[in-house]
Formats: structure tokens, sequence, C-alpha cells
């Protein structure tokens, strides 16, 4: 029997936390953010959970109705 790589019922947010905690000897993952000049905040992981709640992620660039950019 091999081992699994990846198991998609024990992989999530949770998960990923414990192993970059883990990974940076205790440190908090949180320190991965960083910020763009224009006040953005970039987390390291982002999820689906991340777009709930967000109108228009089914458009495209440069087609009606124009909220993104090209």
């Amino acid at each position: 029997m091999s081992k699994k790589i990846y198991d998609r019922e024990q992989a999530g947010l949770a998960a990923w936390q414990e192993l970059a905690t883990k990974q940076m000897k205790g440190r908090d993952p949180a320190e991965l953010t960083w910020h763009t000049p224009e006040g953005i905040d970039v987390k390291a992981l982002y999820t689906a959970a991340d777009l709930e709640g967000l109108e228009y992620t089914d458009t495209m660039p440069g087609l009606s109705p124009f909220l993104r950019g090209p």
C-alpha cells in the first residue's frame, strides 16, 4: 500500500496553518501576509472561503460589465 501524499479529507486551512507553523518553527503564519503599496493585504494562502460574498467573480476581464482591468 502506498502512502498518500495528499488527503483531501484532511486538507484545509487548519491543516495548512498547522504545517506552516511547524515549518516556521512556531512563528505565526500570518507573518507571511505582505502589503502592497496601495495598502492591500496579500495573504500566503487563499481558499474558496475568500470568494464568498464577492460579486462578479464569474466575469472576464475586457468583457461587459467591465469591472476588471485588462
